[in-house]
Parts: C-alpha cells; structure tokens; sequence
C-alpha cells in the first residue's frame, strides 16, 4: 500500500491554516552582507522583577537584530513608539562600549504591524534615512523568525538562571530584581552573544 503524503495528510486533518504554516513555500530573503537588512521586535520575558512602584512587574524587552550576522544592534524595554526609536537609534549609533561594534543604517527594516511600528514617527525616520520597511503578514512573521529566535535564547540562557523567572508550570516567584538590574544582565548577555560563535553562521556575530 502506498504510503500517504503527509502534506495532505496535514490539509485533511488540521485544516488549510496547519499546512500553510507547515509546508507552503515561503520566499526567504537572505542579506548579503551586515545592514541589508535588520529584523525589530519585542517579547515579554518570563520573568518578574520589583516594577516602578514596589509591585510585581513582568518587563519587555525590544531588540534591532542584523539579519546577516545575527548581531544585537539596540535594544530598549516595552513597545512604544518612543522605545522602538530609541532602540534603532542605538542600532545605528556608535556605541560607547568599544567591544560593541555594530552600527549603520540599514536598508531593510522587517517588523510586525504594533502601533510603534506602523507610527508617523517610524515612517518619517525611515523616509529620511532611506529605510525600506516591510511588515510581515498578520499572523504569519517571516522575515523575523531570527529574532524570535534570539528571544527564545535570551529565556533559556538567561532568564532561567535569574530569580524570578517563570518557568513552564512553576509557582509565581517572589520578584528580586528591579529594571536597571535586569537591563544590565540583558547588556551583559547580549554582549556574550555578540562576541560567541553563532551554530547557524560558524562565526560571532561581532566578527560576521
């Protein structure tokens, strides 16, 4: 008996959504070279810290990826028009920390359909620097799967060894950490992760 595709199988089960998301062909743009293009997003951690006003407080955490070298090139907290211009103003600037060497403007700017990234502001930087932005399909985030990925990094390597990290199942944690304490392990993991070898690329990102 001959055995049965399991792409149709998929279609005929789990519905058009399932197979699409599984099989459909999707055209993947590749950069070249460093600043072709550049992936933003944002994630809430899992994690609480001591927020602003002594209660518990679950952060964000916004970040400007290179899509060529997988460098770290800004990151800021919550998603904001305000915070999403920080972040890539820190990507393109020279930073002051000399091992951080990741700057530039980009030509391609790949993000979701947020309120900050669809702003006035957004769209007027991005005319004035010549920025081509792309915004992914709702539903459908190609174009940024690397920073996601990075995303799931940043909670496996760093956040799981931090008190109050909210692991799968876990009890709620008593918070320990406020923001500048939490912002200076995410600078220092984004530092490490800047300067290893990066498995998909077999170099740093600092060095692609």
């Amino acid at each position: 008996m001959r055995a049965l595709d399991p792409a149709l199988v998929t279609l005929a089960l789990e519905g058009p959504v399932s197979y699409r998301d599984r099989y459909e062909l999707v055209l993947r743009r590749r950069a070249d070279h460093p600043n072709q293009i550049w992936q933003a997003d944002h994630t809430e951690l899992d994690i609480l810290i001591t927020g602003a006003n002594g209660k518990p407080d679950r952060p964000w955490l916004s970040a400007v990826m290179d899509d060529h070298s997988r460098a770290i090139c800004g990151y800021t907290g919550a998603p904001s028009a305000l915070n999403t211009a920080l972040s890539l103003r820190q990507a393109i600037c020279r930073k002051s920390e000399p091992s951080w060497v990741m700057c530039g403007i980009p030509d391609i700017l790949h993000v979701d359909h947020g309120s900050d990234f669809t702003s006035h502001h957004l769209e007027r930087t991005a005319i004035a620097l010549h920025i081509r932005i792309i915004h992914s399909i709702v539903g459908r985030p190609q174009g940024r799967g690397k920073i996601e990925r990075f995303f799931g990094t940043v909670n496996t390597e760093l956040l799981a060894t931090l008190p109050g990290h909210l692991g799968p199942g876990s009890r709620k944690p008593e918070p320990t950490l406020d923001l500048p304490a939490l912002d200076r392990a995410i600078g220092d993991f984004i530092g490490t992760y800047n300067a290893r070898p990066h498995r998909e690329i077999g170099i740093s990102p600092r060095d692609s």
